[in-house]
């Protein structure tokens, strides 16, 4: 039997998936036990004040009933012979008819193949233009799809698989080599094979024994006739399923519906003020460089999902080298620039990124954490022409909750509610929604907010009240006129280059040296990644050093998750009477 044979009996043999009820009316997760139980004291508030509700002050859009794949291939027909998706550094490149097209085969092959509606397959892939083309096809025949880290190391991996109850995986070449170890930890709990299938690498195209080869499931004689014969997709079903920490805690499946992903690219793209690119046409077509990963929700959204539905041509960079990076901008004659706060300050502060780099730029966004206003202006001085915004937004919500408006020169806000999105910041203690210039912390509610968290009602139900109000766990507030600003994170998350990293998930892996008594993991500020993590240890052996530990983390998590804040070894963990670790107390003292 081969590879290709094999898929079929495989995936059904391991398939796992498990599907979340929901509530599509508030757009929540139905989880055990009753949500009103939860944040009693604010339930009682949310009964009776109404004020100091910030609601978007713009146009409301209708929420449409679409899928996601309708949503994104919109341009086909306008444009099918443009340059949907290239790379820059294979020189890959599929029009936006052939893109379409490879998405209904893949489709098509993986129902064949034994798949079935509500299934969840793993993409594990650096930005290549294969991603979106896959997670597309998948997506279009009812299956989940999950996004991994391809970074990750063979322990992360398999724990995301797990958790997904993925029961199938694409890869690359390059990636395999983790992804097979992961396997071979996770597969004899299952008692079966998991499928795995094999993308175009980067250097490396040879097909590992035992996979199969993507090729054969996209190739021009698949019958794509009868592929929403049997099902046919509802908005409301969840459709894709990146991980976050939330508020605090171990990474979790955020689910996210073909309505959730749609709404929100309407409601950055439909209001004029807003929306900083152009619809293509039959002789126009936006150029973005897509860098930011695909595998994080603000990759997904911005440079794949919306960027396609715009009919853009989008540059794929599957690792970010800086001499290449601003190569590519110059070489496609880039419009558009999607970054994050350590891109910003290397392109305004690096001498060797010259001003006439910038002159095809009409517009850069800056998303996942506030720039600094001096990184700002040092990267408008070298392109003046550009109009610059930032947004802010969580992968629960899809992400985007806020952005600047156009000529907005409050360069540290993140800009307004975006349409059909109310946000208010709260006095976590007591409830009450605070007023202007007033700090606390940012509650969100709109059609952008995710389903749940996957298999995890009572995290769920932590997050969302019985009003539907997401609570962030960050730390903010707003002015007069209604901008809002981003100042702190009551949330535990370290954020390394827009990266989370989960403060318990390294404590829980630092505690399993068997040198290590206890332990606890802050953020500290760091010049080129905004944070970096930093361990706390009480030693049971004065013989345990700093090189240790961090060879020790190094080892077993991907390289944003690295102690390069360092270690530092003190004789007790500061906790409250409940056992939690006092991190603020921590911060105080890494200050000292």
């Amino acid at each position: 039997m081969n590879a290709w044979s094999s898929l079929r009996l495989g995936c059904r043999a391991v398939r796992t998936a498990v599907r979340q009820p929901y509530n599509t009316a508030t757009g929540r997760v139905v989880a055990a036990g009753n949500f009103a139980t939860v944040n009693n004291d604010f339930v009682r508030h949310q009964s009776t004040q109404e004020q100091n509700i910030i609601k978007s002050p713009y146009k409301s859009i209708s929420v449409p009933d679409v899928s996601l794949p309708d949503f994104v291939w919109e341009m086909v027909d306008t444009i099918p012979d443009q340059i949907a998706l290239s790379c820059a550094v294979t020189g890959r490149e599929y029009t936006y008819a052939e893109a379409r097209a490879i998405a209904r085969r893949f489709a098509a092959s993986l129902l064949k193949a034994g798949f079935k509606p509500g299934d969840t397959l793993a993409i594990v892939l650096p930005n290549l233009p294969e991603f979106p083309i896959l997670l597309l096809g998948a997506v279009e025949c009812g299956i989940i799809v999950t996004t991994v880290n391809p970074a990750f190391t063979a322990g992360e991996i398999e724990k995301q698989l797990r958790n997904s109850g993925a029961i199938g995986v694409v890869t690359i070449p390059e990636v395999y080599p983790n992804v097979a170890k992961a396997l071979s930890i996770l597969e004899p709990e299952r008692k079966s094979k998991i499928p795995v299938i094999i993308s175009p690498g980067i250097e490396d195209n040879s097909i590992p024994q035992g996979t199969i080869n993507l090729q054969e499931m996209i190739h021009k004689d698949i019958d794509v006739s009868n592929l929403h014969s049997n099902h046919k997709l509802n908005p409301d079903d969840v459709v894709v399923l990146p991980y976050s920490s939330g508020t605090t805690g171990l990474p979790k499946g955020v689910m996210l519906s073909h309505r959730n992903l749609v709404t929100n690219c309407l409601q950055i793209c439909s209001e004029p003020k807003l929306v900083g690119a152009e619809r293509a046409t039959s002789d126009f077509q936006e150029v973005l460089p897509a860098l930011l990963p695909f595998y994080h929700i603000y990759g997904l959204l911005g440079l794949a999902i919306a960027s396609l539905n715009f009919g853009m041509k989008i540059v794929t960079v599957p690792k970010f080298e800086p001499a290449h990076f601003i190569k590519t901008i110059v070489q496609y004659k880039a419009t558009v620039l999607y970054l994050v706060p350590p891109l910003i300050q290397f392109m305004g502060a690096h001498p060797d990124v010259k001003a006439e780099y910038f002159n095809s730029v009409k517009f850069i966004n800056n998303g996942a954490a506030p720039a600094g206003p001096n990184d700002i202006e040092r990267l408008l001085k070298k392109a003046p022409q550009v109009r610059f915004g930032q947004g802010y937004g969580l992968t629960e919500t899809s992400p985007v909750v806020c952005v600047s408006e156009k000529g907005s020169k409050k360069y540290t806000s993140s800009g307004r509610p975006i349409p059909n999105t109310e946000m208010k910041v709260i006095n976590r203690d007591t409830g009450e929604n605070l007023g202007i210039g007033q700090p606390g912390e940012i509650c969100i509610r709109g059609p952008q907010v995710m389903l749940g968290y996957h298999n995890n009602p009572q995290a769920t139900a932590e997050t969302i009240d019985s009003s539907g109000w997401l609570h962030t766990g960050d730390m903010g507030y707003y002015d007069e006129e209604k901008d809002f600003y981003i100042l702190d994170r009551y949330k535990e998350l370290i954020k390394v280059k827009g990266l989370q990293v989960a403060p318990a998930e390294l404590e829980d892996l630092l505690r399993s040296h068997p040198l290590v008594a206890d332990a606890a993991v802050i953020g500290i500020p760091d010049e080129r990644s905004g944070e970096v993590p930093k361990a706390f240890i009480v030693a049971k052996d004065q013989k345990l050093t700093e090189e240790d530990l961090k060879k020790f983390v190094a080892e077993k998590v991907s390289e944003h998750k690295h102690l390069a804040g360092g270690v530092q070894f003190i004789s007790a963990i500061p906790k409250n009477p409940s056992g939690k670790i006092l991190r603020r107390q921590l911060k105080e003292t890494y200050s000292k």
